[in-house]
């Protein structure tokens, strides 16, 4: 397949345009800022692409304004299916959303539940996903609401980055927010390969939950990074790292993801949560040595 694929040089998109290489497609990385509907509409007028995966936007833990979450997230989003619109048909078009546009609740989460996005990041993200819908006429929306995903290039101001790189380099304190919280934390080499089956099977528009429905919670993965680095820093909870918005438990149902590819013969499972951790610690690793090497 030729994929047209724009955020690919942002964290899930870098796991995304490797695999899809290594799967033999050919990937076409959108360079245009989508807020530039001229420079995006000139740059993709002949490309000769089947398929888009739209993964360029804002996330939600850099503390981005209002006004540039929309203007991005949307708006920008936007422009990418009207781009699309004016040069192409029956092309299908898979958007990247988030688990937050889901109202609070302890259960897994299915395609159906109820909607209620709590901060401007998610209602820019659900926002996203009813414009597109609305302005592809010529073409089809796959909505992919991704749970939490983790591994090597995440920013450090994520959790399990941050924990990892502080037990390798022997900090004596760490200064993190909740631990009680339980979440997915999803390999994103696993969710990448989900995104790229959904593609190759032509998965029909609608939504669909990029989720294992395994949740763990945040002292537990503390627990285990530390035992694997033999490296027991003092916690100390920051009020400045609490977010008022914090759901207690986040786990997603994945029953209709999986019928789609199992449909179509594909079954992905995921490593278990301690062999991805112990990946992640060695390429860290890995990396700080190289670092310290030069």
């Amino acid at each position: 397949m030729n994929i047209l694929v724009t955020g690919g040089n942002g964290f899930i998109g870098k796991h995304l345009v490797r695999d899809l290489n290594n799967c033999g497609h050919k990937v076409f990385l959108l360079k245009s800022n989508i807020s530039n509907y001229a420079s995006l509409q000139k740059e993709i007028e002949n490309l000769n692409f089947d398929t888009v995966i739209h993964l360029a936007g804002l996330g939600h833990v850099v503390d981005h304004s209002p006004s540039l979450l929309y203007e991005t997230n949307v708006i920008g989003s936007q422009n990418v299916v009207l781009a699309v619109e004016k040069n192409y048909e029956k092309k299908k078009i898979f958007l990247a959303s988030t688990c937050h546009v889901y109202s609070d609740t302890k259960s897994p989460i299915s395609e159906t539940f109820l909607l209620g996005p709590k901060s401007h990041y998610a209602a820019s993200k659900l926002a996203m996903e009813f414009i597109c819908n609305n302005t592809a006429t010529r073409n089809e929306i796959v909505s992919l609401r991704l749970f939490n995903c983790i591994g090597i290039g995440q920013k450090e101001n994520f959790f399990i980055p941050k924990i990892v790189k502080a037990h390798i380099q022997k900090e004596p304190v760490i200064h993190l927010g909740r631990l009680d919280t339980k979440r997915e934390f999803n390999d994103v080499r696993w969710a990448v390969k989900i995104i790229r089956s959904l593609a190759e099977v032509d998965a029909p528009s609608g939504t669909y939950n990029i989720c294992s429905g395994e949740a763990f919670q945040a002292s537990e993965m503390l627990r285990i990074v530390s035992e694997k680095t033999k490296h027991f820093p003092e916690i100390i909870s920051n009020v400045e790292l609490l977010r008022p918005d914090e759901q207690s438990i986040i786990v997603g149902e994945p029953t209709k993801t999986f019928n789609t590819l199992n449909h179509n013969g594909i079954r992905l499972r995921q490593p278990p949560i301690r062999k991805i951790l112990e990946g992640m610690i060695t390429e860290y690793k890995r990396q700080i040595d190289a670092q310290e090497n030069l």
